[in-house]
């Protein structure tokens, strides 16, 4: 899903390039509805299917805007005000903040890096969908890598640096992503990421940690996650390969909750000192001028014991699919994907099933 989403903010750095010297603002986003079918079979052999329209089946739907000024000597000031809707029926998709996505403001400089304050995507999560190549929804990366899922962090500063050979860094902290910063109360959480571009070759490493407080869960245990991962464009294909290990829970705390904890943290025993294990690898083949076919596989891997004794298994996502490019902006798209002993709302569930999903539509950005 996040791929889409960095795509309108290329449009938008190529649209407002020519107004960037004269203090220029865009408008950008991308509008994205598909009709698909989604059945499931959950734990205890329960059964259900659904078939209507289905919002950002290929990229997030989002409008924004961007905006820079020249402030002399290399240096600018910049902001970015970005939400995300539902195509079906026009509402926000976080109903509590009118800038869900990113509400942000910094100042940059070519030698020097960007530093932003304001809520924003973590700079791991940023870094770590680059290497994502079939961006489904609920069936993409972000599925089984939740610190690389569509998420923000309120009360944020970051920092990234300049390109030093191919090499970059950036780092992140939020005061409280539970709360209202009180001291000794707050959940603060770190982000950083190392990433190596040359030619078609993109290497990235990251790690993410939130500290819980009492507040937030008696005794808890600080979830925390690590990405390893690259890709190569051969032309002929593109592929990439990822691992993870999140540890006592989903770090960015957008996980389900089967168990009311009360946080996205997944299942209790994930939360209480479990750790998971997720793979992926994906490939992009361009068949014709116009037209790719993505294909994604991703495995988890618990460590886990449900309460009852019993070993939690693997569960796994796979998609394939074909994106036909009408122009530069507008694309039409078709999947079919397949979660299996996974379940897309929850995560990791005893006894969870199948759940099978087909849909086309369109995306387009602006």
């Amino acid at each position: 899903m996040n791929t889409q989403r960095l795509m309108a903010l290329a449009l938008t750095l190529c649209a407002g390039g020519a107004q960037a010297a004269d203090s220029g603002v865009t408008l950008y986003g991308v509008v994205d509805a598909a009709v698909g079918t989604t059945r499931v079979s959950g734990p205890g052999g329960l059964k259900s299917s659904s078939a209507g329209m289905i919002s950002s089946g290929y990229g997030d739907s989002v409008f924004g805007l961007r905006g820079s000024e020249d402030l002399g000597n290399g240096w600018s000031a910049g902001f970015m005000l970005e939400t995300s809707f539902d195509v079906g029926t026009g509402g926000r998709s976080n109903p509590d903040a009118l800038f869900g996505n990113s509400s942000w403001v910094g100042v940059s400089n070519p030698a020097a890096g960007e530093l932003r304050l304001g809520r924003q995507y973590t700079v791991a999560q940023e870094t770590a969908i680059q290497l994502e190549l079939a961006p489904w929804k609920d069936m993409g990366m972000g599925s089984t890598f939740k610190a690389s899922d569509s998420y923000q962090v309120p009360n944020a500063v970051s920092y990234r640096s300049p390109d030093f050979g191919g090499f970059s860094m950036a780092a992140g902290y939020s005061f409280d992503v539970a709360g209202n910063q009180i001291s000794g109360q707050s959940a603060p959480a770190v982000s950083s990421a190392i990433r190596y571009a040359q030619g078609p070759l993109l290497l990235l490493a990251t790690w993410d940690r939130t500290y819980l407080s009492g507040r937030d869960r008696p005794g808890p245990r600080d979830p925390q996650a690590w990405q390893l991962g690259g890709s190569y464009d051969f032309e002929t294909v593109k592929v990439s390969a990822v691992w993870s290990r999140q540890s006592n829970g989903y770090v960015g705390l957008n996980g389900g909750d089967p168990d009311q904890l009360g946080l996205g943290l997944g299942a209790a025993e994930f939360a209480d000192g479990g750790h998971l294990d997720a793979y992926l690898i994906g490939a992009a083949v361009p068949v014709t001028p116009s037209d790719t076919v993505l294909a994604q596989w991703s495995l988890v891997r618990p460590s886990w014991a449900w309460r009852d004794g019993r070993k939690a298994r693997p569960g796994q996502v796979a998609s394939v699919g074909l994106v036909h490019e009408l122009s530069k902006r507008t694309k039409l798209y078709a999947m079919a994907g397949i979660a299996t002993r996974y379940a897309l709302d929850e995560q990791l569930v005893q006894g969870q099933g199948t759940t099978t999903r087909l849909m086309s539509g369109i995306n387009h950005a602006f």
